[in-house]
C-alpha cells in the first residue's frame, strides 16, 4: 500500500478518511469528464476529505472554445445512457439500464441468489461450495465492462423496500464477426412473469442499434426452461459439436427500437 493510503486511514489520532466516499467522487469526476469531451480542463483545489464526507472548496472548469470544431474523444467509450429506460412491469416501474461500477455490490447479491440451472447462461461466476463465493475476477469485469465490446443491462427493482437488481443479461461483440452472443438471468422470484422477455427483447434491440446482424446464445441441452424461452422470441435452436450444447440464434434485419 501507499503512503498516502496509510495517512487517509488515520494518523497522529486523527479519524480515517471515508474511503468509499473518496472512490465515488474519483469515479464519478472521471465519468463526468469523459462524458463531456467539452471539458478543457478541471481544477478542484482544495478537496477536502475527513470521516464524515468530501467537500470541494473551490473548483474551476474551462470549455473549449468555438474554434475547436473536433472534440477529444476518450479512448474508452462513454457510458451509453441511451440505452437506459423506465419500463412497466407487475404494475410498477422498473429501470433497465447499463451496468454501474458502483453496482458491485447489488450485483453479488444478485449471482448469489439467481438460478443458474434456468437461466440463459451456461457461465456461473458463482462456486458450487457451501460459501456461495462470487468470482471476483467475473464481478469486476462485469462491473468494468468495455462499452465498445460488451453491453450489460440491470434491471433494478425492489427487494423487501429496498432497491436490487432482479435481472441482468449482456450482449458481446463476437471478434471478426457481425455476430453478438446474449445471456441473461433473472432472480426465482420474479420468474414466468414477463421480466425476462422484457429484458431480452431490450439486449436484441441494444443488439441491432450496435450493428448486429445476429444474437446468439449457447444453452445446456437439458435446459428445456431457456431453450421455451428462446424459441418464444422466434430464436431457432441448433446442435453443436457439443452434445451438451444447443445453440440459439435470431436475424436481425433492422435496428430494433428501445
Amino acid at each position: 500500500q501507499t503512503k498516502i493510503y496509510e495517512a487517509l486511514k488515520g494518523v497522529r489520532g486523527m479519524k480515517g478518511v471515508d474511503t468509499d466516499k473518496l472512490k465515488e467522487v474519483m469515479v464519478r469526476f472521471s465519468v463526468m469528464v469523459v462524458d463531456h469531451p467539452e471539458i478543457m480542463e478541471c481544477d478542484i483545489n482544495p478537496l477536502i476529505a475527513g470521516p464524515d464526507g468530501i467537500v470541494s472548496l473551490d473548483s474551476r472548469v474551462l470549455l473549449h472554445g468555438p474554434e475547436v470544431k473536433e472534440l477529444p474523444q476518450p479512448a474508452i467509450r462513454p457510458y451509453p445512457y441511451q440505452y437506459s429506460k423506465a419500463r412497466d412491469f407487475a404494475g410498477k416501474k422498473v429501470q433497465i439500464r447499463p451496468v454501474l461500477h458502483e453496482d458491485e455490490d447489488k450485483l453479488e447479491k444478485f449471482y448469489q441468489q439467481a438460478t443458474w440451472s434456468r437461466g440463459c447462461d451456461t457461465a456461473s461466476p458463482v462456486s458450487k461450495g457451501k460459501s456461495s463465493e462470487v468470482d471476483r475476477d467475473h464481478l469486476v469485469k462485469t462491473c468494468f465492462a468495455d462499452f465498445d465490446r460488451t453491453i450489460v443491462l440491470v434491471v433494478e427493482g425492489e427487494v423487501n423496500g429496498e432497491k436490487a437488481i432482479i435481472a441482468a443479461g449482456r450482449v458481446n461483440k463476437v471478434h471478426m464477426s457481425e455476430d453478438m452472443t446474449c445471456a441473461l438471468q433473472v432472480l426465482p422470484q420474479f420468474a414466468k412473469k414477463g421480466l425476462g422477455k422484457l429484458l431480452a427483447k431490450d439486449l436484441i434491440a441494444v443488439a441491432a442499434a450496435e450493428g448486429a446482424a445476429k444474437v446468439r446464445a449457447n444453452i445446456h441441452s437439458s435446459n428445456t426452461a431457456a431453450l421455451n424461452f428462446v424459441k418464444s422470441l422466434k430464436f431457432s435452436v441448433n446442435k453443436t459439436s457439443d452434445p451438451e450444447l444447443l445453440q440459439a440464434s435470431l436475424e436481425l434485419k433492422a435496428k430494433a427500437k428501445l
